[in-house]
């Protein structure tokens, strides 16, 4: 599975006092309706019991049985796991070569992994009966998208970013259950309607312009739909489409030139970051070694004026 980053990190950041040593369960401010659990080698099990909220996960290391209806499965490491809102549904970690005979004095396998909790009402309406066909799956694509999400809400990240982020795990889910009978939310309106191809055009356009305004403050997903008058995952999908990048990652592209203008003038890293809309000097370097391959300290120094 691809996965270059040094994520999860093993500091605690919004922990809960009752989530025990090895998991740690995070409260981000934005977008509401979503929690991050974390665990670290775990050996907990749970017995069967069911969410309120959309469960997706995905294995870090060990192996996880995940029991839901009638459905067994085994999500290894990389594996996703996904859960209905109302799925009743057991876990635990388990050997990936079930070992019969391992004595009761014998520590219990671990399993680390991290968890996803999405309330319903954070969901597209197009997904407001998503139903998983299986509670374990093999898609690389969306576990490194659940991984980058994780990485954001756990580290300094814009709204946008986490907003885009979830919107585009979100649009991997169809593929792999049913989405029920929910409103598109995003196509509908006709072709000259306020979604339809010519009013998505339009809306595309002035979310462009106003993250390109709005570089050093920034913007939020819901805000940008909300200004153009469209539902914020269409939003999502046509900005995609039509710029070849996700809003937040033509952001942070702005950003990445801005902070390289600066660096080129002198800056201080901390200047460049703050300046260029980041949340903090980390925050600068994790994208700016993602996209340009090297890290801003670095690039700062080659272009230093160099003496006789």
């Amino acid at each position: 599975m691809k996965n270059s980053t040094s994520w999860p990190s093993s500091r605690p950041r919004c922990s809960s006092r009752n989530s025990g040593p090895d998991v740690r369960l995070l409260c981000p401010a934005g977008p509401p309706g979503l929690t991050l659990a974390i665990a670290q080698a775990s050996r907990a099990s749970q017995q069967r019991h069911a969410h309120d909220s959309l469960i997706l996960g995905v294995v870090l290391a060990g192996t996880r049985r995940i029991d839901a209806d009638k459905t067994s499965c085994l999500a290894t490491q990389g594996s996703v796991f996904m859960l209905a809102p109302g799925q009743a549904h057991a876990c635990a970690p388990v050997e990936h070569i079930a070992n019969a005979n391992r004595l009761p004095d014998q520590e219990a396998p671990a399993c680390s992994y991290l968890a996803l909790s999405i309330a319903s009402a954070a969901l597209p309406p197009k997904l407001a009966k998503f139903r998983p066909a299986s509670p374990c799956v093999d898609d690389p694509d969306l576990a490194e998208a659940l991984l980058r999400l994780a990485e954001a809400l756990d580290t300094p990240t814009g709204l946008l970013e986490r907003q885009s982020l979830l919107a585009h795990c979100l649009e991997l889910l169809p593929r792999h259950g049913c989405a029920g009978t929910g409103r598109d939310g995003g196509e509908g309106g006709g072709r000259n309607g306020p979604e339809g191809e010519t009013g998505m055009s339009a809306a595309v356009g002035t979310a462009r312009r106003l993250i390109e305004e709005n570089i050093e403050a920034g913007v939020d997903l819901a805000g940008l739909a909300q200004a153009c008058g469209v539902d914020m995952f269409a939003l999502h999908r046509a900005f995609t489409r039509a710029v070849g990048l996700p809003p937040h990652s033509f952001q942070t592209h702005l950003r990445l030139r801005r902070a390289k203008e600066l660096l080129r003038g002198g800056a201080s890293l901390s200047q460049a970051a703050l300046e260029s809309g980041f949340c903090d000097q980390a925050h600068m370097t994790r994208h700016f070694a993602r996209s340009m391959g090297l890290s801003p300290a670095r690039y700062a120094r080659a272009h230093m004026p160099k003496t006789a």
